[in-house]
């Protein structure tokens, strides 16, 4: 009651009300082998712990990774649980989209050529989920699934610099990722009208590791 007395008064008074949302800033460096290093793909998300507020019941908005130049373009995505994405073939030659880690189990999208409009998956469990061609062995991309709402998912800058804007008050998790390597999560509180500076978060890179067909094959096993 007091809160809204006082917003009150600055309307009669012909002032701005004062600010209800706080900002968060901070900045991921990527490590390897103890050292910093540059990595493109190093994205924040924030998970809210309380106050808890109700999901929405409008499916994300749809996303897409192309299969073009025997490449997944792009890469990495970051999405809310249950996106759908989309996988199109640019190529006159024939791909595969399949994956051995997206939970409950390995989803297949089959072998298809030049399909401009592509084939569907939808991420329902959150996870990291590695994405292979069954064809290409250097066809390789990663869909990092995220309990929460698009627009606490941010894509670090060249620097590793980041920020969220507009957060409403109360406890968050601040979780800093890049592909095959752990998250680091750090607790933050934020208040009406504050920025909160985090310290540098150390993001300790993985290494990249092989991978086989979808039925467990080498891909120089056997010819296609």
């Amino acid at each position: 009651m007091r809160g809204l007395a006082i917003i009150a008064l600055a309307l009669l008074l012909g002032a701005d009300p004062p600010p209800s949302d706080g900002t968060i800033t901070g900045k991921v460096i990527a490590v390897d082998g103890g050292k910093a290093t540059k990595r493109d793909e190093v994205w924040v998300y924030l998970e809210q712990v309380k106050p808890r507020r109700h999901r929405s019941t409008t499916p994300p908005p749809a996303r897409e990774i192309r299969q073009k130049n025997e490449s997944f373009v792009p890469r990495v995505l970051v999405v809310p649980v249950g996106t759908s994405v989309t996988f199109p073939n640019d190529d006159l030659e024939e791909h595969n989209v399949f994956s051995p880690t997206d939970p409950p189990g390995q989803f297949d999208l089959g072998r298809y050529t030049t399909d401009r409009k592509g084939r569907v998956h939808v991420f329902d469990d959150p996870g990291e989920i590695e994405i292979y061609c069954d064809i290409h062995m250097k066809m390789w991309a990663r869909v990092k699934v995220v309990d929460t709402d698009l627009r606490w998912i941010a894509k670090a800058g060249p620097d590793g610099a980041f920020a969220f804007d507009h957060v409403p008050p109360g406890s968050y998790k601040v979780h800093s990722w890049s592909y095959d390597s752990d998250e680091v999560i750090t607790p933050v509180e934020v208040t009406a009208g504050a920025t909160t500076a985090l310290s540098e978060q150390h993001l300790q890179l993985g290494k990249p590791h092989a991978h086989v067909r979808k039925d467990g094959a080498r891909y120089d096993q056997y010819p296609l």
